[in-house]
């Protein structure tokens, strides 16, 4: 390493934020514009016919998004928006209240994201010029036709405007038409009312939308419907989510697809994890996800992670905050220096870490927080020891741990994770397995959770589903020996799905191996009766990288 190099101190590196969304201020947009890397998915992105940009939690979709909203790129012009719990609510109850059928849910999706994308196209396209020529007139007219503040470009104003007016609209009609016909009656007038209300805000808002001559590309990016709000049961979230998929299929296809005249496109890109997209089962969606969609997938092995684009990214945090030049793969080794084992660092985070940019990035604020305490301010690397701190181990496991959580949290109650957790106890701290021995530990739990109440049932119902949970979720995985070659190759979900497998099953012929990264957050190296700490086995699996650098 070149040491006469003015390399910035640790104390002096800028803290990584675990969630892009905190890139978007303009404060934060600089720097996480000269930290980002640029891959060959931003460009498939762009492509029109690409309406979903799909990975697993904390692999940079709203990342990407968030770049492109803030960095105009190639004649794009981007909006990130994100769904919240107040507005599935407000789905179901209009369910709840017999306003709206699971069939009206695209309808009202449709409505609002036209009335999204009107606000947009203002926001990213308007300029002093329009004034004038009125450019932008027809659309404007149809947003304050539709909203009392026509400054909110979020969802939840275009919530309140197609609900709001049809609402309005039911009440008039109900003191035309009294009560007589019964509460049936009445519900069928509701579901009417909205319907044929929803139905003239689409076409008013496609009218407009169709007028305008667009010089720029525009994309609207949905976030946020991988969370499912504990106050919405699973199947209610299920449809109200699928009717979305459905309105921006039907959108991109059959109506933005088809404007005439415009240089510039319209198109809105979900950002989906790959197992939710799977539960959605949404028509053709096989060939949506061969034809439509970008996958982004980071995972890389120890042989080639030199050339990987997730190494590159984790260089590029420290090379892009240098005074000087420097190639990324330079500034982490620089920092995360270790002479007697190049690559020792990254390499064991690959044996620890489900290969996300997010996992790289929480572990450089984990160690450099942990390097912070009682140290020299001018300290420029971290000592190799880092990597077998325990307190650096556990509060990583930990966060490990956090992202499961919240990967579960799609399917199952909070109260419910602690205590399928519960399970490994019964495995009385072995680390690698057979099926029988993990079907012997399940009739344990089972019998231990029948005095428990289970919000989901369904991971009760026999050793194999459980299992299969916990291989979806990277906490289990397993291995295979080859035959004639001596090697063992690991299967982890995280690995194994990709576009062409959006559902990786587990292997009960394998042995089954606990996720080494999350075992301190499990205590899975303790007896149940005797607590012995144990040191996990680990070994990356060989696998080839799907995804290329881009180079400028």
């Amino acid at each position: 390493m070149n040491q006469q190099k003015n390399w910035l101190p640790l104390s002096q590196l800028r803290e990584p934020y675990n969630d892009a969304v905190n890139y978007r201020s303009r404060t934060q947009r600089e720097f996480f514009q000269r930290i980002f890397l640029q891959t060959d998915a931003l460009t498939k992105i762009l492509e029109p016919q690409v309406f979903f940009l799909m990975g697993e939690k904390g692999s940079g979709k709203t990342a990407y998004a968030t770049y492109l909203e803030t960095h105009k790129t190639n004649d794009h012009r981007c909006k990130l928006t994100t769904m919240t719990e107040t507005q599935y609510r407000r789905f179901v109850e209009l369910k709840r209240q017999g306003k709206l059928a699971y069939s009206d849910y695209a309808n009202i999706w449709r409505s609002m994201l036209l009335f999204v994308v009107g606000r947009m196209l203002v926001e990213k396209s308007k300029n002093p010029l329009h004034f004038f020529t009125g450019k932008f007139s027809k659309v404007e007219k149809e947003i304050q036709r539709w909203s009392k503040n026509a400054l909110n470009p979020e969802v939840e104003s275009a919530f309140e405007a197609v609900s709001s007016e049809a609402l309005n609209a039911k009440l008039e009609a109900e003191k035309v038409g009294g009560f007589a016909g019964g509460l049936k009656n009445q519900k069928t007038e509701k579901k009417s009312i909205l319907r044929h209300h929803l139905l003239e805000t689409e076409n008013s808002f496609k009218e407009a939308l169709s007028s305008l001559k667009l010089s720029d590309d525009h994309i609207l990016f949905i976030d946020g419907i991988d969370y499912r709000p504990e106050s919405i049961q699973y199947q209610e979230y299920i449809e109200c989510v699928k009717g979305l998929g459905e309105a921006v299929w039907q959108l991109n296809t059959e109506f933005f697809s088809g404007i005439r005249d415009s240089k510039g496109r319209i198109k809105i890109v979900l950002l989906i994890r790959p197992d939710v997209f799977h539960a959605l089962n949404l028509y053709n969606s096989n060939s949506r996800l061969q034809d439509n969609c970008v996958f982004l997938d980071w995972a890389t092995t120890e042989k080639e992670y030199a050339e990987s684009p997730l190494f590159e990214l984790s260089g590029r945090y420290f090379s892009a905050q240098q005074s000087f030049k420097v190639e990324p793969s330079e500034a982490w080794e620089y920092y995360y220096f270790t002479p007697q084992n190049r690559g020792y660092i990254f390499k064991r985070l690959l044996k620890i870490s489900f290969h996300k940019p997010r996992d790289i990035l929480t572990y450089i604020r984990i160690t450099k927080k942990s390097s912070g305490r009682g140290k020299s301010k001018d300290q420029v690397q971290f000592h190799e020891s880092i990597a077998g701190d325990p307190a650096v181990s556990r509060e990583f496991s930990d966060y490990l741990l956090g992202e499961v959580r919240n990967y579960t949290a799609f399917y199952m109650h909070s109260e419910d994770f602690p205590k399928y957790l519960k399970f490994f106890q019964f495995l009385n701290g072995k680390q690698s397995f057979k099926f029988d021995a993990f079907s012997e530990a399940f009739l344990k739990f089972k019998s231990w959770a029948n005095g428990e109440k289970f919000y989901a049932t369904e991971y009760l119902r026999d050793a194999e589903s459980l299992l299969q949970l916990f291989y979806d979720v990277n906490v289990i995985g397993y291995s295979e020996a080859v035959e004639g070659s001596g090697e063992t190759y690991y299967h982890w979900s995280y690995r194994e799905r990709s576009a062409n497998n959006i559902a990786p099953q587990v292997k009960t012929t394998g042995s089954l191996i606990i996720n080494p990264g999350i075992a301190k957050a499990l205590d899975v190296g303790k007896k149940f009766a005797t607590l012995i700490e144990a040191e996990p086995q680990r070994r990356g699996k060989h696998r080839l990288h799907r995804g290329n650098k881009r180079r400028h």
